[in-house]
């Protein structure tokens, strides 16, 4: 089959949306684990600035700024968070 070279706003949309709920998905997955992870708390982290990432990107692709840059501002503080854990555990070492 051809590809469809002509891209538009909906198609990045509609992409951006199913990365977020795999993203969403993989936080849920990594909170339940049966076993827990060494490093699951910043995983956690990672995987939630991820989403809010991903919903920054389709709100701006929806020119909704505001939203866009309060969620782009959330994943911020959340790797904020990831790095003071990892550097925190690297200190003890």
């Amino acid at each position: 089959t051809e590809q469809n070279l002509m891209n538009t706003s909906a198609d990045a949309i509609k992409l951006l949306q199913e990365a977020l709920d795999k993203a969403r998905a993989a936080v849920q997955v990594i909170n339940e684990l049966i076993v827990e992870h060494e490093y699951q708390d910043v995983a956690t982290l990672v995987a939630q600035a991820s989403a809010s990432l991903l919903e920054s990107a389709s709100l701006l692709m929806q020119s909704n700024d505001e939203a866009a840059l309060n969620a782009l501002d959330h994943a911020d503080d959340l790797l904020d968070s990831a790095f003071a854990i990892i550097d925190g555990e690297t200190d003890e070492d």
